[in-house]
């Protein structure tokens, strides 16, 4: 029978392999690499751009109200007037060209108030953009500390395998010896069986991580990459007032823009009450030869007003009236939501730091205990049950700690983007 340390050797180095073993054939990302990418191959992120670029052509569309609309014909006429008392009727020909010009003098304010509604979407369109970027670069920190996280799992894995080997080798020395019982050693074992299992369980965990990072940098599952850093956060103020961030947030200034909005669809539509003025001009030529040569030229001023367009102008603009009411109670009950909002990232965020410092101090506390605990058991001095809870518990205490650190990345990238922050200014 093989001893112990070699039956699961192989599965140590199969740990130490995954963590090290392909790194030669793999490229490394920097932070800075897939901050790069983020901002050149998200899909998401580009479609938010060509958003911003539509509604600027929007913009500068609404302008051609104030400037002539120019129109031009051409035309060939056939008639015939069938049978008369001579017989057949000749076919006759009637030929035109010409252009007609129209200026709009006034149109109830409607063409001022299109622009002003360019300019309020585009703020809204930028707005959405900075959701949108705020979005993605929580999303880049989320994936990247948790990938980062997995790697050092991977690591952290490695370490407890090779202690619980250790271990286990020691308990049965000790079992051989008959200084030990049967149970113990046998619980042992399982132990180290569960680290093996929790390796292969992190390696699986750190490849979806990977494919998550490279959803996020635009890659089309390509995993055959690595990432280089360490879990760190920027300090936080525990004292300021939260509510004077709200203004900040890209989420108010959608709120605002799409009051705005609707508040520039209420004035169209009251602009349907007033008379419109045009002033109209052609000119053109007609006649039985091409090109033809009998010129006609026109010019006047048109004014319609609607009477009675049978109240469409009248519910069109209580509609309008009524949207942009709407949303000026969204207005504020969206302020009232990102309040909320900050509040609780911001606590949790805290939180999160308090429980790290405490791991900290734990994990210190549980290495020094260790260290006396194993002394203690190889002497006989210590049980094996009273040893294997002080040894659990550091295996614990490593986990918990790495954990925090994770954790507190992952919070600071909520906290940042309920601010609205994002990494692409």
């Amino acid at each position: 029978m093989k001893p112990l340390f070699f039956k699961f050797l192989p599965y140590y180095f199969f740990a130490a392999f995954c963590v090290t073993g392909f790194s030669f054939a793999k490229s490394v990302l920097t932070w800075e690499t897939c901050l790069s990418e983020l901002k050149n191959k998200n899909p998401e992120g580009a479609s938010t751009d060509e958003a911003v670029y539509a509604a600027e052509a929007k913009k500068r569309a609404a302008f051609s109200g104030f400037f002539p609309q120019i129109t031009g014909n051409a035309g060939l006429t056939r008639n015939n007037f069938g049978v008369t008392s001579t017989g057949l009727s000749p076919n006759r020909d009637q030929f035109s060209y010409g252009v007609q010009a129209t200026e709009n003098i006034f149109s109830g304010f409607k063409d001022f108030y299109r622009v002003t509604k360019a300019n309020r979407t585009i703020t809204l369109t930028k707005a959405n953009q900075d959701i949108t970027r705020a979005k993605l670069s929580s999303d880049l920190k989320t994936t990247f500390a948790s990938l980062l996280y997995n790697q050092e799992q991977s690591v952290l894995a490695a370490s407890i395998i090779k202690r619980r080997q250790d271990n286990t080798r020691m308990v049965k020395l000790r079992y051989e010896g008959g200084r030990e019982n049967r149970g113990s050693f046998l619980f042992s074992k399982a132990s180290l069986e569960q680290a093996l299992f929790e390796s292969q369980q992190i390696e699986r965990a750190t490849e979806v991580a990977k494919l998550n990072l490279a959803r996020v940098l635009g890659r089309n599952s390509t995993l055959d990459f690595e990432i280089s850093g360490t879990l760190s956060w920027s300090p936080v103020e525990p004292n300021f007032l939260i509510k004077n961030l709200v203004p900040q947030t890209p989420e108010h200034r959608q709120a605002e823009a799409q009051w705005l909005v609707a508040e520039a669809d209420s004035l169209i539509a009251r602009g349907d009450f007033f008379p419109e003025l045009s002033l109209i001009g052609s000119y053109s030529k007609t006649g039985s030869t091409f090109p033809p040569n009998e010129a006609s030229w026109s010019i006047g001023i048109s004014l319609t007003f609607p009477f009675f367009p049978g109240g469409q102008n009248i519910f069109n603009y209580q509609s309008a009236h009524a949207e942009a009411q709407r949303t000026d109670y969204l207005k504020i009950n969206t302020d009232n939501q990102i309040l909320a909002k900050l509040q609780q990232v911001h606590a949790t965020l805290l939180d999160a730091i308090g429980l790290q410092k405490v791991a900290k101090e734990f994990l210190e506390a549980s290495q020094g205990r260790a260290i006396i605990s194993r002394g203690k058991y190889q002497t006989g001095l210590m049980t094996f049950e009273d040893w294997d809870l002080i040894e659990t518990d550091l295996i614990n205490r490593q986990k918990t700690e790495l954990q925090t650190r994770r954790d507190i990345v992952l919070a600071e990238a909520a906290f940042e983007q309920a601010q609205g922050k994002n990494l692409f200014q």
